[in-house]
């Protein structure tokens, strides 16, 4: 018998056996894939471009994080302070939108004002969903002409089919003196709710992860395909099987209840009500390095499939050929809302295509590489029955001796230092259930 089972060599994987690693505690950790890194994977194609599983830019302001980070690449990353703006019906509007409306027309930059004064004199407003909350945030017009747009190719539903509890500092609330200063003022003040951002200098955002090996013999190519609670014992693809003690999972939660042969119905029905994206990720690498004044851009116009445009190329000098760029585009689908229906590589000529409309690419630009897959685990989608079943799910892991931790695991919207320390966490409550058996 393993006494601790780890399942993923994603960052709260890495979390936990790091602090089993530091309490002394033994630990046996299995990775369904040949490499590490979970969400936060990095690939490199002909050994000299490098584009991450989505992107990743490391901005924790939790010293421990930061400091485990920093060694992992002997302090060898690239610092920087993000530009990013949006694109709207062919203009570029400074990020957030909000507070930068100037390139508007004048009389829908007037209907937005009036609502948002309207908006900040309501009382007490009765918020059910995500729609209540934009519509007494920013008004109507505003709401409609840009987050609620933005939902539907990000979150593939509608707003009002969305709680709001995934929301912390992601959206800014201005004052009305801020709206109008952005409607009237050709320079505006930064208020991206994050400053600092860190990228390592080579070997893309997965290298901030080189200590977990440090910390645990990785089993690579372990897939879990069955997990028996009564007799806690995990069988995996090539018929190993193993017992343990106490687990911890960084599986995406409907993930493991399928697993498991013993789960009650009511769980697996849980289980099933529970909504994630799926990403379709294309990757283009061009003959030239200023393809774009901002770090990443937001395309909120919906007759485009692009999503979200980010340039690798900017986040660290290692991720491309000198004098090159590179350019990763998001579209995002659910089997829930909005399912995929064609393959990766067929999204490439199209995102081509929207790029040169946008003026990203040019016609004349020489394509150097182009790569698509399907992250198939993006985003948690925080539709209205998530909580409660996500409750459920959890208490009943816990009672059966499965700990979790990291973002489809917590089924939460939490960033990559954020599922370390949801590793580092739920090790915690593994190593006070070994206290008292001891």
């Amino acid at each position: 018998m393993s006494e601790i089972v780890v399942l993923g060599a994603g960052m709260a994987g890495y979390g936990a056996a790091h602090k089993l690693k530091s309490a002394g505690v033994d630990l046996s950790l299995y990775e369904k894939k040949n490499h590490i890194g979970g969400h936060c994977a990095s690939y490199v194609f002909d050994d000299q471009w490098v584009f991450d599983d989505g992107p990743h830019i490391s901005f924790s302001k939790i010293e421990h994080v930061k400091k485990i980070f920093a060694e992992n690449i002997d302090h060898d990353y690239f610092e920087f302070e993000a530009n990013v703006d949006n694109y709207w019906k062919g203009k570029w509007i400074k990020h957030p939108a909000q507070v930068n409306l100037k390139e508007l027309p004048a009389a829908l930059n007037t209907q937005i004002m009036m609502e948002m004064i309207a908006a900040h004199q309501e009382k007490d407003p009765v918020i059910n969903n995500y729609q209540d909350w934009l519509y007494a945030s920013y008004g109507k017009t505003f709401s409609e002409n840009f987050p609620m747009k933005y939902t539907r190719k990000f979150h593939t539903t509608d707003a009002i089919n969305l709680s709001t509890d995934w929301l912390g500092p992601r959206l800014y609330k201005p004052q009305l003196s801020e709206v109008i200063y952005g409607m009237l003022s050709q320079k505006t003040e930064d208020v991206h709710y994050i400053k600092a951002f860190r990228y390592p200098n080579k070997g893309g955002f997965v290298s901030l992860m080189n200590g977990i090996h440090d910390v645990a013999d990785i089993q690579f190519e372990h897939d879990v395909v069955s997990i028996n609670l009564q007799k806690k014992e995990l069988t995996f693809q090539n018929n190993k099987k193993v017992d343990y003690k106490y687990c911890f999972s960084s599986l995406p939660l409907k993930k493991i209840i399928s697993l498991i042969e013993d789960a009650p119905q009511e769980i697996r029905e849980a289980a099933d009500k529970l909504a994630y994206t799926q990403c379709v990720l294309v990757n283009i690498g061009v003959n030239r390095s200023n393809l774009s004044p901002a770090h990443w851009r937001y395309v909120y116009d919906e007759d485009f499939y692009t999503t979200r445009i980010s340039f690798p190329s900017m986040f660290g000098p290692g991720n491309t050929p000198p004098g090159a760029g590179s350019i990763q585009v998001e579209i995002y689908f659910s089997d829930k809302y909005k399912p995929l229906d064609r393959k990766p590589e067929d999204f490439i000529p199209i995102v081509k295509d929207e790029l040169i409309h946008m003026g990203i690419l040019n016609p004349l630009d020489k394509i150097l590489i182009e790569k698509a897959w399907v992250s198939p685990f993006a985003q948690i989608i925080y539709d209205h029955d998530r909580k409660e079943n996500v409750e459920l799910l959890h208490a009943f892991l816990k009672e059966n001796d499965i700990f979790f931790g990291g973002r489809f695991a917590d089924w939460s919207y939490c960033w990559s230092d954020e599922s370390f320390l949801r590793g580092e966490e739920a090790a915690e409550e593994i190593l006070s259930k070994l206290a008292v058996t001891i």
